[in-house]
């Protein structure tokens, strides 16, 4: 087996790279990392894992300062993992940790992981320490229409429903426009999002205007704009992601001097029938708002965390940080 480190995802053909990424998952996909790419947002880097000249593993990772657990120290942040067997696995790790060693990082950093890419890397993280982390939310879409669906909620949350689209419609008269002009509104967009990533401190998820552009160059089939106006004024934007069979709700913007218009509301009864119009089979929707996603038929899904400092006293020290918050946080 070869092993290859890249700073470009485009050293690998498409199709390629989606026999061993597979095509369900937006965020894994050959067109979402030319977009994270061509943003400038990150520097990414890549170990490519093949044999006789065949692609057959990979990782995706990035040089990141971690503030919310790690008092801003610089870690190589994993942020996708794809092996088909062990002896794969302890290759990839090799090629991290080469990737580590020369970025002078702390150690090695993976969030927001699903289940099987969490047990891959664990067994050879040796001692690595699992992170609390919120659960992602979904809905699964096994409705034949919108409608369909609206019925499927129990009666309080089909009122509610009912009440805001019909208020968004003859009470507030907020206009829907649907359109893959990306490039047109990124900078309103792009000061939207910036309302709710300052109300929860979350500036990491906030997504330059050129990120707009690269979506529009490399993933337009891939998503869509969802824009409410009121009296011609952009008040709030949704912009989902989707696959053929699962779509994502990634970025949301909501200017707060119209929020009593509940566009923020809006937003997910539209990307919910829109989903279901292009025959997607389940929707993502993020880790923030549980009670109101739970009301509307949302499920949750653990994510998972690790981390490994080179440094062993800063990692025992960790250790029982975590080991403290995970105490504080159980639930009961």
């Amino acid at each position: 087996m070869e092993l290859v480190i890249s700073k470009t995802i485009k050293e690998i053909e498409e199709t390629e790279w989606e026999r061993v990424a597979g095509r369900i998952y937006i965020e894994r996909s050959h067109g979402w990392y030319r977009t994270i790419e061509d943003s400038g947002m990150r520097d990414m880097q890549y170990v490519f894992l093949k044999e006789k000249d065949t692609l057959i593993g990979a990782a995706c990772c990035y040089t990141y300062i971690e503030r919310r657990f790690l008092s801003g120290m610089p870690f190589l942040d994993v942020i996708s993992f794809f092996s088909p067997n062990a002896d794969s696995t302890q290759k990839l790790m090799e090629g991290l940790v080469e990737i580590k060693e020369k970025e002078k990082t702390k150690g090695i950093l993976s969030l927001f992981l699903k289940r099987a890419e969490f047990d891959a890397i664990r067994q050879y993280l040796t001692g690595g320490i699992s992170l609390p982390l919120k659960d992602e939310t979904y809905l699964d879409l096994h409705f034949a229409s919108f409608d369909e669906y609206l019925d499927s909620l129990d009666e309080q949350a089909w009122r509610s429903a009912r009440m805001t689209l019909k208020r968004a419609r003859k009470e507030f008269k907020l206009e829907t426009v649907i359109t893959t002009d990306f490039s047109r509104w990124k900078d309103e967009c792009y000061r939207l999002q910036g309302y709710l990533c300052q109300k929860y401190g979350d500036s990491r998820t906030r997504f330059p205007p050129r990120f707009y552009e690269a979506v529009q160059t490399n993933m337009k089939d891939h998503a869509e704009l969802i824009l409410f106006f009121k009296n011609d004024v952009l008040i709030a934007f949704g912009l989902p992601f989707f696959s053929s069979t699962v779509a994502e709700h990634k970025l949301v913007g909501l200017d707060p001097e119209y929020r009593r218009y509940q566009a923020y509301f809006l937003f997910y009864y539209e990307g919910i029938r829109r989903a279901i119009e292009r025959g997607q089979k389940r929707m993502y929707f993020g880790s923030t708002t549980y009670a109101f996603k739970e009301k509307i038929g949302c499920k949750r899904e653990e994510l998972y965390g690790l981390v490994k400092f080179d440094n062993p006293v800063f990692h025992s020290f960790f250790r029982l940080i975590t080991a403290g918050y995970n105490l504080i946080n159980k639930d009961f």
